[in-house]
């Protein structure tokens, strides 16, 4: 029994190799540190420089969403006028600036008058300060925008906040928009 077993204990030792082969050290070529902690390794990264807790797609870029707003301008006019005061000017002035290089976006100019005056009296006072409202945008530059125009009769357009009747010319801008990087969920900044 003792030789039986010292003799499979000797075939079993001889059947293990003694001069064990190592691997050979392997140089990194890639660059498997995250720098910029997206998630994404360097070697991948094509966006080193990936803003804190921002989404990232499989390139390390950062996701984007475009956000699309609505605002309204009101220009007011002197009673029974179609002529812009100084304080309009410097209004449609600054309004034709904020949206002189804005793409895509469309002006709806709404004329309103108030409510004295019979009511085809005032739709042509209302037309007359849409075109002057028209005319200085225009002046101002403002050349690639549709620019839409109607009047108190016509409009459903204005806003709730805008109801009633008044001296003015409501420009109304749709389709300003922004891009703004999609965020991460963050644990530690969540704000329980």
């Amino acid at each position: 029994m003792k030789s039986i077993m010292f003799l499979s204990l000797a075939l079993l030792l001889s059947g293990c190799a003694s001069d064990a082969k190592k691997y050979e050290y392997q140089v990194q070529s890639k660059d498997l540190f995250d720098q910029d902690r997206d998630g994404v390794i360097n070697a991948r990264d094509k966006c080193a420089e990936t803003p804190i807790r921002a989404k990232t797609n499989n390139d390390g870029c950062p996701k984007e969403q475009k956000i699309t707003t609505s605002r309204n301008v009101v220009i007011e006019f002197g009673y029974d006028k179609s002529t812009l005061t100084d304080d309009a000017k410097a209004k449609v002035v600054s309004f034709a600036n904020s949206v002189v290089d804005v793409p895509g976006i469309t002006i709806l100019l709404i004329g309103d008058t108030s409510l004295e005056g019979s009511l085809e009296y005032n739709r042509k006072l209302a037309l007359k300060r849409v075109e002057t409202v028209k005319a200085a945008l225009l002046a101002q530059g403002v050349k690639n925008i549709e620019i839409t125009e109607q009047t108190f009769v016509d409009s459903k357009d204005i806003p709730k906040v805008l109801a009633g009747r008044k001296t003015r010319v409501i420009a109304l801008v749709d389709g300003e928009s922004s891009v703004e990087l999609e965020k991460q969920f963050d644990l530690y900044n969540a704000g329980f």
